[in-house]
């Protein structure tokens, strides 16, 4: 009886065929229009770069299995290329993230952030953008696993690479500033995190306002560190 009376779950918004498997999409489509077969969604990306990603019609991003799923399917088409193709180092990159986001899989994208950032070394040298941005990532990585050891390297040497190539106040290197601060301070490095937090909040003021998101969290992050000082009362 619980089966009978059990909501139907519709059919896939692709193929309209409501044979199982059908995954949930994750993003803002509801009921039936946010099911469909992950091999429809894959066949539809194909034809367009956009939909390995994107809903067609909310234009939301997917998350969860069929953000999983998708990301799969697409390395599966690129991961047999030269490993310094462009897309090949980016759909990697695209992985990782969301083996890490929407997964959970912390260790199989610490794999691929650091495939995609030896390569990308190698191939572009270490002071490039994409080179940089992998930099960042693979710290960040670290410090979501609490490998604080193996971030602090990394994190140091995006923000020294950002402020040569990119100036002190490029809105990238005031984000290689701040996430340098951030790591120092969950480390309990409070004396080194307070400049790199109040050189990052003046530069966002000025460029940005105080009302910017961006000021915002580093307020926020300053807050926190003077808190941890003892300067500030929680």
């Amino acid at each position: 009886a619980a089966m009978a009376d059990a909501e139907p779950l519709g059919a896939c918004w692709v193929c309209c065929d409501d044979a199982p498997p059908l995954v949930p999409t994750g993003c803002g489509c509801r009921g039936s229009a946010g099911r469909a077969h992950l091999k429809c969604l894959i066949e539809a990306a194909k034809h367009d770069v956009a939909r390995w990603t994107s809903c067609p019609t909310c234009e939301q991003f997917f998350t969860g299995e069929c953000d999983v799923g998708l990301a799969k399917a697409r390395w599966e088409t690129v991961k047999d290329r030269p490993e310094d193709d462009g897309e090949r180092l980016f759909v990697a990159n695209n992985l990782a993230v969301t083996l890490t986001e929407s997964a959970g899989d912390h260790a199989g994208a610490l794999r691929l952030m650091e495939e995609v950032l030896a390569v990308r070394r190698r191939a572009l040298g270490n002071e490039h953008p994409d080179t940089l941005d992998s930099i960042t990532n693979l710290a960040l990585q670290h410090t979501e696993m609490g490998d604080f050891d193996a971030a602090l390297p990394l994190a140091a040497e995006a923000v020294a690479a950002t402020r040569r190539t990119l100036g002190d106040d490029d809105l990238h290197t005031l984000v290689s500033i701040g996430s340098l601060a951030a790591l120092h301070n969950r480390m309990g490095n409070g004396a080194l995190a307070r400049p790199l937090h109040e050189e990052a909040l003046a530069a966002r003021v000025r460029l940005l306002g105080d009302d910017h998101l961006d000021a915002l969290n580093s307020t926020h992050g300053l807050g926190q560190c003077l808190v941890g000082l003892g300067e500030v009362e929680e």
